[in-house]
């Protein structure tokens, strides 16, 4: 018999492609960038990147290294769990979370833990789609 592994459910899913993990990291920077601020060209500006490079990174076409996700992370708040694993914490804005909930629904999970920033952004969701 194994022994069970803890690791907040992930220990028995299948680790992703790395083609796919690029792809939800560009997704999730796209996302989280776009929460912070509508205009990509401040964006770039603030991280001191040509507009055209973070267009490749929304698009998936370019991969942002580590360097500018942790400066990205450090302007607007989000996490690096976020960035690289799609996990939403109590550190995340919750105006950044709940943007991300309304207009990227598809990248926010539910999980099993007591609310979470992001249980916070799916209620929100559930609330304004309840008729009134």
């Amino acid at each position: 018999m194994q022994p069970s592994r803890h690791n907040n459910g992930m220990a028995h899913k299948k680790p992703p492609k790395s083609s796919e993990l690029k792809k939800a990291v560009c997704a999730r920077f796209k996302a989280a960038g776009q929460a912070y601020t509508r205009v990509a060209a401040d964006l770039a500006r603030m991280l001191d990147i040509n507009p055209k490079q973070l267009s490749g990174y929304y698009t998936g076409r370019n991969y942002p290294d580590e360097a500018i996700i942790v400066k990205f992370c450090d302007l607007t708040g989000c996490t690096t769990d976020w960035i690289y694993r799609g996990v939403m914490d109590a550190k995340m804005p919750v105006e950044t979370a709940v943007h991300i909930a309304l207009t990227y629904p598809e990248l926010v999970q539910k999980s099993d833990v007591a609310p979470t920033t992001e249980e916070v952004a799916l209620a929100v969701v559930d609330l304004q789609s309840e008729p009134e």
